[in-house]
């Protein structure tokens, strides 16, 4: 989940470049996470992630949420998997994280100072290389030189303070709401092992990265998430601000049950077209 965010930002600084050279088309960077919304319950760790580094978790797609299929058969998006075809680490590093830190290096430095993008992708180098454990050849030179960079500014003591929350269950009442707020209701037993069973009828992929490849026709005025021409509202993905778009797996729930865009995330993120 953490490259899929953080690949699709970087995808959207290229597409943005891209446009800038007028090559960028009307095309939008967007991640969908490869799990139903209520499963992140059972994701903790990564639900309390995105909590700690203050994501908004409600502006997430969930493969509950949106019908990649129709739109790939209608030719309105194209896939990237993470893993597969974009962030191959094939044993060089022990973390995609460390190859998207350095492709940051490479092409937008400054994105690095967005502290959302900065944690999140720290914590994704930490949780995979087991906070940079030595043994099993977990981590490579390359993953601390990754963490190092990532923890410029930080205290001394942070690195180990992030694993170890990281690999606690979080209980208080703060985490709580706000699993109940991003997330919905806690699934009851019987609505767990369904659950369980349609994940396992969902491909096992790490995470994807769609593009839209047409415009997306603007309702009401101000829809957060629609354009006119491709073009979306967009915030500059600057220092701060945060942005993020690789997707998964299909599922077929429209958005129109949470009453918002498919296409939101792009605007939230600071994706889109001007």
């Amino acid at each position: 989940m953490i490259a899929a965010i953080c690949s699709a930002w970087l995808l959207e600084s290229r597409m943005n470049k891209n446009k800038g050279e007028g090559n960028g088309g009307g095309s939008i960077a967007v991640p969908v996470m490869n799990v139903r919304r209520a499963r992140m319950w059972k994701q903790r760790q990564a639900a309390w992630l995105f909590h700690h580094v203050g994501l908004d978790a409600t502006s997430l797609l969930f493969a509950d949420e949106v019908d990649l299929e129709s739109l790939m058969m209608a030719g309105k998006l194209s896939i990237l998997v993470v893993g597969q075809d974009v962030l191959k680490t094939n044993g060089e590093v022990g973390s995609q994280c460390t190859v998207l830190t350095d492709n940051y290096c490479e092409e937008a430095y400054d994105l690095l100072e967005t502290k959302v993008l900065n944690r999140l992708l720290l914590a994704g180098v930490l949780l995979d290389t087991q906070n940079l454990t030595a043994t099993g050849k977990l981590s490579t030179a390359r993953d601390a030189e990754a963490v190092q960079l990532l923890l410029v500014g930080s205290a001394p003591s942070y690195r180990t303070t992030l694993f170890d929350q990281l690999m606690q269950d979080p209980q208080d009442d703060t985490f709580t709401e706000a699993l109940q707020q991003n997330y919905g209701k806690p699934p009851n037993d019987s609505g767990s092992i369904a659950g369980s069973r349609m994940d396992q009828r969902v491909p096992e992929r790490k995470s994807t990265s769609v593009h839209s490849k047409e415009s997306i026709k603007k309702g009401p005025e101000t829809n957060q998430h629609d354009t006119k021409t491709a073009k979306t509202d967009r915030v500059s993905p600057k220092p701060d601000k945060q942005s993020s778009n690789p997707v998964q797996p299909p599922k077929k729930e429209s958005d129109a049950g949470r009453g918002k865009n498919t296409f939101f995330l792009a605007r939230w993120f600071g994706f889109g077209s001007k």
